[in-house]
């Protein structure tokens, strides 16, 4: 009887470990939707697409961004509350800081990169304007308040 017991709880946890060792940690993430843009010289929706997986042992994406009809970025990657960073051949660029929910597939872009920057609000950047690109939200109080929500959610690894 007792090894009986000792023979089901060694199963039990060895058949435990299989399945937890088995679980695959990427999510594959497909977003195409309308998100609002805003900042100093800008204020409007605009089509974003971001497609590529999510680790979500790494707390990282890797993927292409696309921006309206202007922006199209093949190689990027993040993760939450950190970084958004682009690769195009051998040039890396910090574009700004993302928020990311990746439950929700809520986000919150502050770019911060000048190029970016221009071709987004046909106009020149100085060091201190940003833009924010958030979703879901259709006008700039949605936006804000979406913005502060993802910002102040603890990001996974302080769990």
């Amino acid at each position: 009887m007792k090894t009986s017991f000792l023979l089901k709880t060694y199963m039990l946890v060895l058949l435990s470990l299989v399945l937890v060792s088995c679980t695959n940690p990427k999510q594959v993430i497909n977003i195409d939707i309308t998100a609002f843009m805003y900042g100093d010289e800008i204020n409007q929706t605009v089509e974003v697409s971001m497609n590529g997986e999510y680790n979500t042992k790494e707390h990282s994406f890797i993927g292409s961004l696309v921006i309206g009809d202007v922006i199209k970025l093949e190689h990027v990657t993040f993760s939450p509350g950190s970084g958004l960073i682009s690769y195009h051949e051998s040039t890396r660029s910090y574009l700004g800081q993302i928020f990311f929910d990746y439950q929700s597939l809520h986000f919150s872009i502050e770019i911060t990169d000048q190029d970016l920057y221009q071709q987004l609000t046909e106009s020149n950047h100085d060091r201190d304007k940003k833009i924010t690109i958030t979703s879901p939200a259709n006008n700039i109080e949605e936006a804000k308040r979406m913005n502060a929500e993802l910002k102040d959610k603890k990001l996974p690894f302080e769990k």
